[in-house]
């Protein structure tokens, strides 16, 4: 029989764990900055200056404005025609392709939705409905 030899284990290197939380955080600022953002485009708002004196006001005919009403029950008019939310953009688009100086007059009601409102806006927005004013509707 011959001599058994005891075999010597290799040494297991340790996994040194020291420097993860640096490099996670480092990454993580990596990737942060590196990202890119798209944000929406909306409807650009112009609002109007101080008006000085009564020969400042616009004057637009009534045949050029197409007044959508919302009132405080979140129902939609539009023209004293009663339509639902999904009819405005075609409505609209159909207008300004007729009358391209169409100005859409959106009258919401102060105890409307909100979100009744940006619907609308979002239907314009569709129907390439440059020329909006906004405006609350009285009690």
């Amino acid at each position: 029989m011959g001599i058994m030899r005891k075999k010597k284990k290799k040494p297991i290197g340790e996994l040194r764990l020291d420097s993860t939380a640096d490099v996670a955080f480092l990454l993580l600022i990596f990737f942060i900055v590196t990202t890119i953002f798209a944000a929406e485009q909306g409807l650009t708002l112009v609002l109007p200056g101080k008006q000085k004196s009564e020969d400042d006001k616009v004057v637009i005919k009534e045949s050029n404005i197409a007044t959508i009403y919302v009132d405080e029950s979140n129902h939609i008019t539009l023209d004293r025609r009663s339509v639902e939310i999904n009819q405005i953009k075609n409505a609209i688009a159909d207008r300004i392709l007729s009358n391209p100086k169409l100005v859409v007059l959106l009258k919401i009601h102060p105890k409307a939705d909100y979100g009744r409102m940006v619907a609308c806006l979002d239907e314009l927005k569709l129907a390439n409905a440059n020329k909006v004013s906004l405006k609350t509707a009285e009690e």
